[in-house]
């Protein structure tokens, strides 16, 4: 009974995890509003620094950090909304 309940359980775990860091990998992360400081870093490790006109803010990619999932921008606050809420994914 006992060994069934964990190779269940195991099982379970499998089908889980890997789920949910797909969800992870393609939700739009954005640094607070409140941040103020020129780079930021995602959950996934890439490096953000932020531009933009004045009152806009946009992060950019910092190349050499990027990896795999990582948007190559992510707006902030724009004008016109010209900008889609992240560039294509590398």
């Amino acid at each position: 009974m006992f060994k069934s309940l964990v190779k269940t359980v195991a099982a379970a775990a499998f089908v889980i995890v890997p789920a949910a860091e797909a969800v992870a990998a393609t939700a739009v992360a954005k640094p607070p509003a409140s941040h103020q400081g020129q780079w930021w870093t995602h959950p996934l490790g890439c490096e953000y620094s932020r531009a933009g006109r004045p009152g806009e803010t946009m992060w950019f990619l910092i190349v050499n950090t990027r990896k795999k999932g990582c948007p190559s921008y992510i707006s902030g606050k724009t004008w016109g909304g010209i900008y889609r809420a992240e560039g294509s994914k590398m």
